[in-house]
């Protein structure tokens, strides 16, 4: 519940990635399903899974805006602020990846082949 909280620097660093992998297998898994079924699963998917990565990106801005714990060396508090910087902009770069990925339930047809 703190990490809730205070945020946690990695936040990002792990969401997205995962977001981004559970997403291309997904696709792969649900297309024919979608195809069968006539019902569009992929782009509500990716859509949750995007929420996912951006919720990583806002566990690691809240944990940059808090700035450390006051009894942290220097050093630590630079690394967390690095860290909760790569871990937001790796989680907007994976969100973006999704939604691009899910767009093309959009265009392409769930049943080309």
């Amino acid at each position: 519940m703190r990490a809730l909280r205070l945020g946690t620097s990695w936040g990002g660093l792990v969401s997205g990635p995962l977001a981004w992998a559970i997403s291309t297998q997904l696709n792969y898994a649900l297309v024919p399903w979608q195809c069968n079924r006539q019902v569009p699963v992929v782009l509500p998917v990716a859509l949750v899974l995007m929420v996912f990565s951006l919720l990583g990106g806002v566990l690691s801005w809240q944990a940059k805006r808090q700035g450390g714990a006051a009894f942290k060396p220097e050093r630590t508090r630079s690394t967390e602020r690095f860290i909760a910087d790569l871990g937001m902009l790796s989680a907007l770069l994976f969100a973006l990846v999704i939604v691009i990925q899910g767009s093309a339930a959009l265009i392409l047809d769930e049943c080309l082949r």
